[in-house]
């Protein structure tokens, strides 16, 4: 547990090697990476913390919304780690666009990037859930049913099957367990803060920035949420997609996807 903005922030860390940062999505806590982390922990120092307002990790008085507010949040959180070195980022959903955009804010910090289903591109239209969440009066409904021990649980699990195949049950017990009531809000937060037409300088930014950036897509084919077009388009023709797996690569096929990790982050 470290400080970053007055606030809490639970982290996992584990491993030797290059430090490599592991940023997390929706409904997520850190704990979505460990199965990857035990498949990379013999050859990297593992850093993946909960979200502000995710997990363990609370809120400040300065937690914000923005783009720039997350580069500058993962810049905080690099700091009060005591890493100066660049580091490798693996990133995921929400936490792709907060570690895209450090990246452009700072690109002397990065050495390789991996990005899992995620987007960063002005022209995504949001899927049904996302609409929802940014809808005042359904959204707060919508995770008040959410929150629910049994009927949340129901929900959340028939939710996550349309996206994934092959997270078990154990696994989406465990994403409800740890999506609280401050997690439920922060999420309606980001998504009705985060337009995708704010992604447009950004994006450009970020293409400049992948054309001398080492960066692998890795894509479960399986995801109703963001389409598969959208792994084309991060300014990298190093693109794997796998077609049996669903939005939660990390989580559905860690040994594949540490095997991809491993040989882009130790080149």
């Amino acid at each position: 547990m470290i400080e970053i903005e007055g606030a809490p922030v639970q982290l996992l860390r584990s491993g030797r090697g290059a430090p490599t940062l592991l940023l997390h999505g929706n409904p997520d806590s850190s704990r979505m990476w460990l199965p990857l982390i035990a498949e990379l922990e013999d050859g990297f120092d593992c850093i993946a913390p909960d979200l502000p307002g995710f997990g363990e990790s609370g809120l400040g008085a300065q937690t914000g919304t923005s783009l720039d507010w997350a580069a500058q949040w993962v810049a905080r959180l690099l700091d009060g780690l005591g890493i100066r070195e660049p580091v490798n980022l693996v990133l995921h959903d929400v936490g792709g666009f907060i570690g895209l955009a450090f990246a452009v804010r700072h690109p002397e910090r990065v050495r390789r990037v991996v990005i899992t289903n995620t987007v960063f591109q002005a022209d995504y239209r949001w899927h049904f859930w996302a609409r929802v969440w940014r809808s005042p009066g359904l959204g707060e409904a919508s995770m008040a049913l959410l929150g629910l021990p049994l009927l949340g649980r129901l929900l959340m699990a028939g939710s996550i099957r349309v996206g994934s195949r092959k997270l078990s049950a154990a696994q989406i017990a465990d994403m409800h367990a740890h999506f609280h009531a401050t997690a439920r809000e922060r999420v309606l937060a980001l998504y009705r803060a985060t337009d995708p037409e704010r992604f447009a300088s950004w994006e450009q930014d970020w293409l400049a920035l992948a054309a001398r950036l080492p960066t692998r897509v890795i894509w479960g084919e399986h995801d109703p949420y963001i389409e598969g077009r959208y792994a084309e388009r991060f300014g990298t023709r190093d693109v794997h997609r796998l077609a049996d797996v669903g939005h939660w690569v990390a989580a559905e096929a860690p040994a594949r996807m540490a095997a991809l990790v491993r040989e882009h982050c130790s080149a």
